[in-house]
């Protein structure tokens, strides 16, 4: 089974090795000789982490995957779930609607989710207040609160798709770069950004300084030339996960067509969700992050910053600065009270942020995957008047490349 696994993959154009493969097979043999059970979704991730080099291939090994093993390795009992994910395995059918749903405020919301985790002691479906499926409940998943704390569950699963903040989820839809389908229609659009790639400022040339001042019978006269080196810096920022993810395609495709073009002196990529804060992640599953005081280091104000997301989110994600240190908190893993204290108290929300980045890089535009027509949401619009924002059309990224070729200049 494991040999038709490697040889799969391979088939697919994964670039797996043997060394890897057995790297498998020895990190298998360890949790057999410490007997240690290997779930379904144990053995997913040991294998994509062991195997898959690049996250482009993530989406072909998923597909692998399940071909091979969906009808050989059963859910079955796992004797590892938390109590909590207990509770929230099995999502019952939806038939409540928002009506009479609890609603608090941010603060009250926090202190309610700290209470019912001291006392909460079993599963719950349904209901307005503890922790747990369907229902009307601000805490859990497939509710219909239009204001809670989504913990656990799947974003597609029947609900209200309203909740604040989802706790410890890791799950994403990755975006592929072999898309081919319209690539080559965005790779064109992009090809407007060739005019920058000269841009900067005239550099000091000694031969031709000695050559003009030959020239001049000892005269001397300083030459600056335009700089060769290709100096076009384009990072481009991906929102991914829930609302986005309807738009994968889409995305993949601009992504795709960045990727491949060689305009650019330096392009690389990264990803958010809804919006940034003090972290941006070079993969789509959040595993590796960048500080933004990092990112602000590694980038100068040369670099053109393109954004790519709905926009669409909780005004509380945007503008609460609790939910930004509950990010911090989250992704950072601190338990140092007295940095925690002066995190607290320094912390920017959403859109301070976006501001911050605005004003670090100047050259920067947003591309929005809805219709404009759509455009009406609160934090949307405050989004498009903080920075240009521009549809994800062809229209719409000539239209943002010629931003980005503008501001600044």
């Amino acid at each position: 089974m494991f040999f038709d696994f490697f040889y799969e993959l391979r088939k697919h154009r994964i670039p797996v090795s043997t060394g890897e493969y057995l790297d498998l097979m020895q990190t298998l043999r360890g949790y057999a000789h410490r007997r240690m059970p290997v779930t379904p979704e144990r053995f997913y991730l040991i294998s994509r982490a062991t195997l898959v080099k690049d996250v482009r291939f993530y989406d072909a090994f998923d597909l692998v995957f399940a071909r091979l093993f969906s009808g050989q390795i059963g859910a079955g009992d796992d004797p590892f779930r938390q109590a909590i994910e207990q509770w929230l395995q099995r999502a019952a059918e939806l038939t409540e609607r928002p009506g009479e749903a609890p609603h608090f405020s941010p603060d009250e919301l926090w202190k309610q989710l700290e209470e019912r985790l001291k006392e909460q002691k079993e599963r719950h479906d349904g209901g307005t207040k503890w922790i747990g499926t369907k229902g009307k409940s601000p805490f859990g998943h497939s509710g219909v609160n239009p204001a809670g704390v989504r913990i656990g569950g799947d974003e597609r699963q029947p609900g209200n798709r309203s909740a604040i903040d989802s706790l410890g989820e890791r799950r994403y839809r990755e975006y592929r770069d072999d898309e081919r389908l319209s690539v080559r229609q965005f790779q064109i659009a992009l090809r407007r950004l060739r005019d920058l790639r000269r841009e900067g400022r005239p550099q000091f040339s000694i031969p031709d300084s000695v050559r003009r001042t030959a020239d001049n019978a000892g005269d001397p006269e300083a030459v600056f030339v335009k700089s060769r080196k290709n100096r076009l810096r384009l990072l481009l920022l991906m929102d991914v996960g829930g609302s986005m993810s309807p738009h994968a395609t889409l995305v993949s495709r601009l992504f795709s067509a960045a990727s491949k073009t060689n305009h650019f002196g330096h392009f690389k990529h990264y990803y958010f969700h809804n919006v940034v804060y003090d972290y941006l992640f070079e993969d789509a599953g959040f595993s590796k992050m960048i500080t933004i005081d990092e990112f602000c280091r590694k980038y100068d104000d040369e670099t053109r910053l393109l954004y790519v997301g709905d926009a669409c989110m909780s005004p509380y994600e945007l503008f609460d600065k609790r939910h930004a240190f509950f990010e911090y908190y989250y992704r950072a893993g601190q338990t140092d009270e007295e940095t925690l204290r002066q995190k607290q108290q320094n912390v920017l929300n959403g859109y301070e942020r976006l501001k911050f980045l605005l004003a670090r890089f100047p050259r920067t535009a947003w591309l929005n995957p809805d219709p404009p027509h759509t455009w009406h949401h609160e934090t949307v619009q405050a989004i498009a008047d903080l920075m240009p924002m521009f549809p994800l059309t062809l229209d719409g990224l000539r239209r943002a490349v010629q931003s980005l070729t503008a501001i600044g200049r």
